[in-house]
């Protein structure tokens, strides 16, 4: 740390501070501390005490320093952000949920020999007798069906569903949001390859699309920059 001593004026840079700014200092007039953020924010202290501040001594060394600590600051504060880890743990969840269906459309094509390209069933047969397991299957695109719907209603959750994380929500009311959307989820896969009868598929549709729209409402009525 520098330090700056004028006419009872003292500059103090710390380097060890761990949520300050790169450019944060504490500045000292008649006995009193004052955080400084910005060099603006220093700029309007010296002409508030009617003193010139001087600049100190700030090597690139001590920039890198700094810089590092605030990212490292940064980083735990997204660490304590208790709806951020809920948001990922969920997040998670699904996305595993996700991966399965791919494997599940997979695990349909070879138990019932139906495939999308003639190379796939090249094991199965040659020729003329490989173009037959090049077909169409009930049992697949069931699957595949509620794939692609998983891909339509996950991915807007999870970019909505992050920035909602961020724009400091309750906890509990996130909670919410969170679980019901991946219980819509994982039920509207379970009713699609039962399958169950509508309209289960349906309602668990739309309870999982509501919980989107929920979040990105709240989001923009709390962080609204038009």
């Amino acid at each position: 740390m520098t330090v700056l001593q004028r006419q009872g004026v003292s500059s103090l840079h710390c380097t060890t501070w761990p949520y300050l700014y790169p450019t944060a200092s504490f500045l000292k007039s008649r006995g009193k501390w004052f955080l400084c953020r910005s060099l603006s924010s220093q700029a309007v202290f010296s002409q508030l005490v009617g003193i010139p501040l001087l600049s100190p001594d700030r090597h690139p060394s001590h920039l890198k320093t700094e810089t590092k600590i605030v990212s490292m600051a940064d980083l735990r504060q997204l660490m304590d952000n208790e709806v951020l880890m809920a948001f990922t743990s969920y997040a998670t969840i699904i996305l595993t949920k996700m991966m399965f269906m791919s494997s599940a459309t997979a695990f349909q094509r070879i138990t019932n020999k139906v495939f999308a390209n003639p190379e796939d069933c090249a094991g199965f047969g040659k020729g003329e007798n490989a173009k037959k397991f090049v077909r169409t299957d009930e049992k697949v695109e069931r699957v595949r069906r509620a794939h692609l719907n998983d891909l339509e209603n996950i991915v807007p959750f999870l970019g909505i569903g992050l920035l909602y994380s961020l724009s400091g929500p309750d906890l509990s009311t996130a909670l919410m949001h969170f679980r019901i959307f991946v219980g819509a989820r994982i039920y509207h896969t379970i009713a699609y390859l039962t399958p169950l009868p509508q309209p289960n598929r349906g309602l668990a549709f739309f309870v999982g699309y509501g919980v989107t729209l929920s979040m990105a409402y709240r989001l923009l009525r709390s962080r609204l920059y038009l």
